[in-house]
């Protein structure tokens, strides 16, 4: 009767937000159905060719609603010590096989007794900014890239393509499936050689222990999580989590600089 009380609350905690993801998907349908139906009018052809894929489909309330139960019964904490979960190293030769990889932990030194270590772990889909991060921090912390199962498989609750860089990737199979997966989407990228990059197990079990289901970032330090960011996509925030390293480790040299403005400028912690 406990379990079930308990089930019961987390699902009432649950359904707010679910609801509003549900009705941010219904107005996006609904504005770009107008817009279709507007470039018709128009006999503007090239406007409203090309396919629809509506986003609040039984798929995507399925989606979301794994994303918030996953959420809700994560088992990493702020201030606790950081889930230990296994995942695998992704190779880097073009040519590989999936019994050439090996398992890791998360997060990584997890066994070491470095009281200074700080490892940043992203379960990212937002490469680009990433990579700024990874450029910036590498001399104060380790990051490690997770790929983790594919939110929206082309086989599956597929999203629009917002540009040139979407990729159709369908739900993961097997291991080499997903490692390969993990290879196109960092190489198209071209990942800073300072980032580790591992994909979850099939058991899905990083992505479990973390409540990640889209994007989620952590910070590991002392073995404990020192920040924990919010339940992407929508609390997903690369920002937020650059202020925590500034307040930690100092800021870094703007970006506004050139190479030669920089040998003029020293920052001090």
């Amino acid at each position: 009767m406990g379990m079930a009380s308990e089930d019961l609350l987390v699902t009432l905690q649950i359904l707010p937000g679910f609801f509003s993801n549900c009705l941010f998907l219904a107005l996006y349908d609904s504005v770009v159905l107008v817009k279709r139906a507007v470039s018709r009018l128009s006999c503007s052809r090239s406007a409203g060719s090309g396919e629809w894929r509506r986003m609040l489909t039984s798929a995507g309330l399925r989606a979301i609603w794994k994303g918030f139960l996953l959420d809700a019964y994560k088992q990493v904490k702020l201030g606790l010590e950081a889930p230990n979960s296994k995942v695998v190293k992704v190779p880097d030769s073009p040519r590989w096989s999936s019994n050439l990889s090996s398992l890791t932990n998360v997060p990584p030194g997890a066994m070491t007794a470095d009281e200074d270590e700080c490892h940043l772990l992203d379960f990212v889909t937002h490469l680009p900014a990433f990579r700024q991060l990874v450029e910036d921090f590498s001399d104060v912390a380790d990051f490690l890239l997770v790929y983790i199962d594919e939110a929206h498989p082309s086989d599956g609750w597929v999203a629009p393509s917002v540009d040139s860089c979407s990729f159709d990737v369908p739900k993961h199979q097997n291991l080499e499936e997903r490692l390969g997966a993990a290879r196109k989407l960092t190489e198209h990228f071209s990942l800073p050689p300072q980032c580790q990059l591992v994909a979850d197990c099939m058991d899905n079990n990083a992505n479990v222990a973390y409540g990640v289901s889209n994007e989620r970032v952590c910070i590991v330090k002392q073995r404990k999580i020192a920040y924990l960011g919010g339940k992407g996509p929508f609390f997903y925030n690369l920002k937020d989590v650059q202020q925590w390293l500034e307040q930690s480790y100092g800021k870094r040299l703007s970006r506004m600089y050139t190479e030669k403005d920089k040998s003029h400028i020293s920052i001090r912690k």
